[in-house]
């Protein structure tokens, strides 16, 4: 038995271990290995830029003494040029590093002009990022710009330094040594590149809040922007819009089309520019029209404001809060200076988003269907083919406008902002010429007419019953791709409405000497706090917003006093004019129609409407409700 068990287990001994041998050979046959037969390759690329001197030599000032500025502007410049040499976008910082030399003067007494701007001491600019280098060592650096160079890109600068006037022997400044170096420090831009026109030079669209960036083909079609491609171009005389959605939770990529239905309201915007004086407006009575006076106006783009200092510039005549422009007065300016608009030194802004239709009102089937003086910012729509928002007088409009985006600064339109837009439009940038009639007389938005100019009143009438987004024997729609030439490019990225429609009120009124708004006849008719006209006392209404938000008009001898313009407002400078029987006069820039303000009748009226329409024209009124109408601006 004892036998018998130890053969079985020996039996089974073999048997398991024969299974295991079978097992193991069976695992290795159903298994398989392979490797790559390509080899993984880590390539880098370059980051690196050059510094060029482009007129080949250094400031050099030998026995230096303080200059004056008139003096500092006849200084050769050093010029230079930072290239990126590699095929990585960069962004980079450009400094002036102050060497360690014994006896150094101070960095506080050193002017500097940098890319011919306004003279800056050299210690007010940032601090920026010292480096070491063999041949010396930096013991201050001043941050002068800084940018961003696409592949192969580069960008030329110039740099003027001197020993300000203010100097003076007491402050230990003679037989001192000043060494300085440009450096420039890059790093790999991992961010995507913001489309920028360096037409503008920093005056681009800026976007914020529920603004979304886009592109509106010839037949109206909207679709959103790839903001980092040229979406726009001014050079192009294609100007940059947003729109702000009904649906604000809906969100699109860029090149989705987004419906009109979805669309609240569309801005155009307007970038900061100076611009070339051609007349200083200083009219004051009738006199023969010169339309030799119209022309292409020439304008600068750019954030930076024009100067006295300068030769060929001059400071923008401004209150002294900067808020306002000032009636009447032309500071240092002469004809062929270039001025800085004063619409956006009195925001502090870089650009405006201006309404590209006259305001409109939501759910009206006519114009007579819009309640008066509502204030409630939930009825504006900002669109074509809708009736705009009249029956509104001035203090109830400008509520509207103040309460629709806070968050964007949003407000009624100035006269020196419907200048500011007027004269863009005649510049290179714009269509440059007389903007055609919107001849729709049911006040409906985005209308164009077919023939210009029209040859009388009955031409004008004959629209009354047009349908909304549905053209007339005489008039075209919005969305038609003919009605461009009503725009102030000649096309779709234009702003619209503001040649015909219907009269707009702007945020513009007489004042008294005191400062004071003359704002009705006798019953306060334009709602706010101010001065009733033929001394019939005041009137407690509507309180005045801050003063950034009108202009303040100081009072003439009569209607024709139009040397009371503020520059830039494009009333008295589009003289001369011709006096007419209606109280009115006809100025040189198309014949349009310019009053100015008298008490009785002390707010600014634009764009006209029937015959005496025009982006030109400029009107007077009381204030009170209308069937006059009123545009929206952002100032972001």
């Amino acid at each position: 038995m004892k036998k018998n068990n130890k053969k079985k287990i020996l039996v089974v001994m073999g048997i398991l271990m024969l299974l295991g041998i079978v097992v193991g050979v069976s695992y290795a046959w159903w298994s398989s290995r392979a490797t790559q037969t390509t080899i993984n390759k880590i390539s880098s690329d370059c980051l690196k830029i050059e510094i060029e001197d482009v007129n080949k030599s250094a400031i050099s000032l030998e026995k230096a003494y303080p200059l004056t500025d008139e003096e500092a502007k006849k200084l050769t410049p050093y010029t230079f040029k930072v290239k990126n040499t590699c095929n990585l976008g960069v962004t980079y910082d450009v400094n002036l590093e102050v060497m360690d030399v014994s006896n150094r003067l101070k960095s506080e007494y050193i002017a500097t002009s940098f890319n011919e701007g306004e003279k800056k001491r050299l210690n007010t600019y940032p601090s920026g990022t010292l480096s070491y280098k063999e041949d010396y060592v930096a013991v201050e650096a001043y941050g002068l710009t800084s940018g961003t160079l696409k592949a192969g890109e580069s960008k030329t600068y110039t740099l003027k330094l001197w020993m300000d006037e203010s100097v003076t022997v007491e402050d230990d400044a003679m037989n001192k040594t000043f060494i300085g170096k440009i450096s420039v420090n890059a790093s790999l831009n991992q961010v995507a590149e913001i489309y920028k026109e360096e037409l503008l030079n920093g005056a681009d669209p800026v976007l914020k809040g529920d603004l979304i960036p886009v592109v509106i083909a010839n037949d109206g079609t909207v679709t959103k922007a790839n903001i980092e491609t040229e979406w726009y171009s001014y050079k192009k005389k294609t100007w940059a819009n947003a729109v702000v959605l009904v649906d604000k939770t809906k969100s699109y990529n860029s090149y989705d089309v987004i419906p009109e239905e979805n669309i609240e309201s569309y801005f155009v915007w307007i970038p900061k520019y100076s611009y070339q004086l051609w007349d200083m407006g200083e009219y004051t009575g009738a006199t023969e029209i010169d339309t030799s006076k119209v022309h292409e106006i020439p304008i600068k783009f750019g954030i930076t404001d024009t100067n006295d200092v300068n030769t060929g510039e001059c400071t923008t005549p401004m209150n002294a809060e900067k808020t306002q422009g000032l009636s009447g007065e032309s500071g240092n300016c002469q004809i062929g200076d270039y001025m800085t608009h004063p619409a956006f030194i009195s925001m502090n802004t870089n650009g405006l988003w201006v309404g590209k239709f006259e305001t409109g009102y939501k759910g009206a089937i006519s114009s007579e269907n819009i309640e008066a003086n509502v204030t409630d910012p939930s009825k504006l729509q900002i669109k074509p083919n809708v009736y705009s928002w009249v029956n509104l007088n001035a203090s109830s409009a400008h509520l509207v406008s103040y309460n629709y985006k806070r968050e964007l600064d949003s407000h009624m339109m100035k006269n020196t902002e419907w200048g500011a837009v007027a004269y863009l439009q005649h510049s290179a940038y714009g269509s440059a010429t007389s903007v055609r009639l919107n001849n729709n007389s049911a006040y409906i938005t985005g209308y164009a007419a077919v023939n210009e100019p029209l040859v009388n009143a009955s031409e004008y009438t004959d629209y009354e019953s047009t349908t909304p987004g549905v053209d007339g024997e005489k008039t075209i729609n919005y969305f038609n791709i003919q009605s461009g030439v009503a725009s102030t490019t000649g096309n779709k990225s234009g702003i619209y409405d503001m040649s015909g429609g219907t009269s707009e009120l702007v945020m513009s009124v007489l004042v008294s000497e005191n400062g004071t708004p003359y704002i009705g006849r006798k019953d306060g008719n334009s709602g706010f706090n101010g001065i009733l006209a033929a001394g019939a006392g005041t009137f407690e209404g509507v309180p005045f917003p801050n003063s950034k938000y009108y202009d303040a008009y100081t009072q003439g001898t009569d209607v024709y006093s139009f040397d009371k313009r503020i520059l830039g407002d494009g009333l008295g400078e589009m003289g001369p004019f011709i006096k007419q029987t209606n109280n009115y006069s006809i100025g040189s820039w198309y014949n349009d129609q310019n009053s100015y303000l008298m008490p009785y009748s002390s707010w600014v009226i634009k764009g006209g409407s029937g015959m005496n329409a025009g982006i030109f024209a400029s009107g007077r009124y009381t204030g009170q409700t209308s069937p006059r109408t009123f545009r929206i601006v952002l100032a972001v």
